[in-house]
């Protein structure tokens, strides 16, 4: 399959109009089960009666058992007596049936990859998922992934799109007309003699942190509760990237807090504390300098970090949760929002002034509704650990850390569930980590990303899976999707980003995807201000990404080399906005 510069998203197989909609798929599962369908026998969730009435459509000359056979096979082909017996499978012209074999997902209900777990499953379904579960509970973590590796990471240039103006940025829409030095239409070079190893921000966030190979940690945009620190003045905005840390391994932002993780496996913030964001004492409200976060465990090392609007979230090397800031949409993943009347009509909410850990990941209810809107949950006995996390505006999702065996990885999400964005079919908030069942069997999950009401799952074969919304012209989906547009052409893809109406995707052979809204620049697509279908770009074509981030009017690149690209005239961006 080649590729093609005209790429479509899929329509959705699940997405909310209203409370009082069904989706295509749920109609077409009702009027199945009103013609009495019978067992589900093929894949597809072909039932008996379906069978037969293809065995009729074919001439009725061939025994129903070799076309419910023909349709298992799921285009390999079926071997007859007079074949040979060899235990090589034929090659297979369906691009479907190799992707499923790439997958790892295989037997009946392959079609549920669209994400439909609330459909009615085989016995062999049950059978494969009760396996499934044994084996990972006899299996153990490799927490290998959370432990910071020896090797010095790969280094490249710093490239943005967007605006360096963060005044703007959620505040003020740019005319087209405007060719200012300080909007970066298309991919620009920030900092050409300094070799970046990664590059940090979120959907929440207008200001950005890059980390050199030297763990010194660049920062730049807008500097609001003095985010990224006092050193470099208490101005505003900070339109270039500027020093502003040291010893620092990673980064994560929020709407004006900063949390960065050190080489020795602490963390400190600075920023605004009004909700306990930062994971200080109460009474310190914000500070400009970095100080150390409050933890309760003291011994603990963390690996992973991750900001929402106002909380945030990390990992220590073990794979244990932790949460600090504001639990107004449970996003810290106790159980509670803890609201309170502070007056007549005035509503508080329990923060958490500090990082504490969470051990408690609920799932549905074996014998809960099929209803998605009624569904029970229940507390998982099986310790839980992750590998990754990230945060979108009032929610967080997570990705399982991988076992030894190699078994499939679960996905949690939690926290606010307005457009669908924690892909349980239903809008309504989770207090606890909940897992989302509508993954399909089999997959290994390796990294997440989270914009502001979407989240983005990339698999250990290079597929991404996505629910939730980010651009406000399009129906939400409901639960995990695959983006065949991606998969269809064999892209293999290797980082994944969210911004707050936009996705990113880079491959391993070097193209960039880009799809949403980009008001001030952030697609890198020149004049074109958005586009509903992923789409290339074109400047980057050719070019390895190694990094990537997406935040509020900017997306962030590190790139093994820059070629062609334009370079920021750094003086007249200063001169102009400083």
């Amino acid at each position: 399959v080649g590729y093609h510069k005209a790429v479509t998203l899929p329509t959705t197989a699940h997405t909310y109009k209203s409370n009082n909609s069904m989706s295509s798929r749920s109609s077409r599962r009702s009027s199945r089960a009103r013609r009495g369908s019978g067992e589900i026998v093929a894949p597809g969730y072909g039932t008996t009666a379906d069978v037969q009435k293809l065995q009729k459509d074919l001439g009725g000359t061939l025994p129903v058992n070799a076309v419910t056979a023909m349709l298992r096979s799921e285009g390999r082909g079926i071997r007859g007596a007079s074949d040979p017996d060899t235990t090589t499978t034929a090659q297979t012209s369906s691009a479907w049936a190799d992707f499923i074999h790439d997958e790892g997902v295989g037997g009946t209900g392959v079609l549920g990859l669209a994400g439909s777990s609330d459909e009615p499953a085989s016995k062999k379904q049950k059978t494969d998922d009760s396996n499934a579960a044994d084996s990972q509970e006899q299996s153990n973590y490799d927490l290998s992934v959370l432990v910071p590796s020896k090797k010095k990471a790969p280094t490249g240039t710093l490239v943005q799109c967007g605006t360096l103006d963060s005044t703007v940025v959620g505040r003020k829409a740019i005319k087209s007309t405007e060719t200012a030095v300080y909007h970066l239409n298309v991919p620009t070079s920030l900092l050409p003699k300094v070799a970046i190893a990664q590059v940090c921000t979120s959907c929440n966030a207008a200001h950005i942190i890059a980390i050199d190979r030297a763990n010194q940690a660049y920062g730049w945009g807008r500097n609001e509760a003095l985010c990224l620190g006092e050193e470099v003045g208490e101005s505003k905005v900070i339109p270039t990237p500027q020093i502003i840390a040291s010893h620092i391994q990673t980064a994560a932002l929020g709407k004006s807090h900063t949390i960065f993780l050190q080489l020795d496996g602490s963390l400190h913030a600075m920023g605004q504390n009004k909700s306990g964001q930062c994971g200080w004492r109460q009474n310190v409200k914000s500070s400009g300098s970095l100080k150390v976060c409050q933890v309760s465990n003291k011994d603990v090392k963390f690996a992973r970090i991750a900001c929402g609007e106002d909380f945030s979230v990390a990992l220590d090397e073990e794979g244990i949760l932790y949460t600090s800031g504001s639990s107004e949409f449970g996003q810290l993943a106790n159980g509670e929002t803890g609201e309170y009347f502070v007056s007549a009509n005035k509503l508080a909410y329990a923060n958490s002034y500090g990082f504490a850990d969470r051990t408690i990941f609920h799932q549905s209810a074996k014998d809960s509704s099929r209803n998605d809107q009624m569904k029970k949950t229940t507390q998982i006995t099986q310790e839980i650990r992750l590998q990754d996390v990230a945060c979108g505006k009032h929610f967080a999702i997570a990705v399982e850390a991988p076992r030894e065996n190699g078994s499939a990885t679960r996905v949690f999400s939690w926290g606010s569930g307005n457009y669908g964005c924690l892909g349980h079919g239903r809008q309504q908030d989770e207090y606890y980590p909940r897992m989302v069942e509508a993954m399909p069997m089999g997959l290994v999950g390796t990294k997440i990303a989270a914009g502001s009401t979407c989240s983005l799952v990339l698999t250990s074969n290079g597929h991404v899976y996505y629910w939730g919304q980010h651009q406000s012209s399009k129906d939400a989906v409901m639960k995990p999707q695959l983006v065949e547009a991606l998969a269809n052409n064999q892209h293999d893809v290797k980082h994944i980003g969210s911004g707050s109406s936009s996705v990113v995707c880079s491959t391993s052979l070097g193209s960039t995807v880009v799809w949403g809204q980009g008001p001030y620049g952030e697609l890198g697509l020149g004049s074109k201000k958005s586009s509903s279908k992923p789409a290339f770009v074109e400047t980057l074509e050719g070019i390895k990404v190694l990094d990537l981030a997406c935040g509020q009017g900017s997306v962030v690149y590190v790139v093994e080399e820059e070629k062609n690209l334009p370079a920021l005239d750094t003086a007249a961006v200063e001169t102009a906005l400083g």
